[in-house]
């Protein structure tokens, strides 16, 4: 992410005397295609509070074999909120693609581009590019674990360990770190996800990483998360603020 930091530190720059082009959000990025038909599928045996959860999100457990999401963000960097619009696709089995577009007065003022296809990430990101480095590789397979609240479906196929009433652990294939799954009392939506995670290549040891939905909403009938926060341990807020503008399922990514 330090490519990020670099380019926000210049829109930083010349922001400080435009601050208002910072409150303007762009437009979002257009979806063309719609959500398939979905197929149910049976919920397998799973921890109460997991069980819980997608029974409210996705009672007949419709199978996701893809995704495409669109929205707004806002980003922390040298005291400022610098917005900007994204747009991220996911082919279950295979990897994603993240899209990021840093924006003045709605206009691209810098952009970044994450792929993690088939176990191997490249960043390529303002000042930076960082292609199948093992320990980005591994924090790209937690984000995308993470990022599958909004394919809830899929988060039934990894494996849940019951830890209390209100949380479970969340154990992902050829990841050795678990997530902590925290729920709602009343709700039994996903509050958030705690895990250890790799911040850079040059990190000695893995931070610990929150992602922390703030609200929620319903698409075709499946509920995912509407605002999301993304925090490190070691910083004082969330360095992204996400907002959900649309999403499909079941459609072609677009990953290559």
């Amino acid at each position: 992410m330090r490519g990020w930091v670099a380019a926000g530190a210049a829109v930083a720059a010349g922001a400080l005397a435009a601050r208002r082009g910072l409150k303007q959000m762009p437009e979002p990025f257009h979806i063309e295609q719609s959500t398939r038909e979905f197929q149910p599928q049976p919920m397998p045996d799973l921890p109460e509070p997991v069980r819980r959860y997608l029974q409210v999100v996705a009672p007949d457990l419709p199978l996701m074999t893809s995704a495409v999401l669109t929205g707004r963000f806002t980003m922390a960097m040298k005291g400022l909120q610098i917005p900007g619009r994204w747009r991220f696709s996911h082919e279950v089995g295979v990897g994603y693609k993240h899209e990021m577009e840093l924006t003045v007065f709605g206009r691209k003022v810098a952009q970044g581009t994450e792929t993690y296809i088939d176990g191997q990430a490249r960043l390529d990101l303002p000042g930076q590019l960082v292609e199948n480095e093992p320990k980005i590789n591994l924090s790209a397979l937690q984000t995308m674990w993470a990022e599958y609240l909004w394919l809830p479906s899929v988060l039934a196929t990894a494996r849940w360990e019951a830890s209390d009433p209100l949380s479970a652990l969340m154990w992902v294939p050829q990841c050795e770190q678990p997530f902590t799954a925290i729920f709602d009392q009343e709700t039994g939506l996903l509050q958030r996800f705690d895990t250890l995670r790799y911040r850079d290549a040059s990190d000695p040891e893995p931070v610990a990483w929150t992602t922390a939905n703030l609200a929620w909403t319903r698409i075709n009938g499946i509920g995912v998360p509407a605002v999301a926060a993304v925090q490190w341990a070691d910083m004082p807020e969330p360095w992204l603020r996400m907002s959900l503008d649309d999403v499909v399922w079941n459609v072609p990514a677009g990953l290559r």
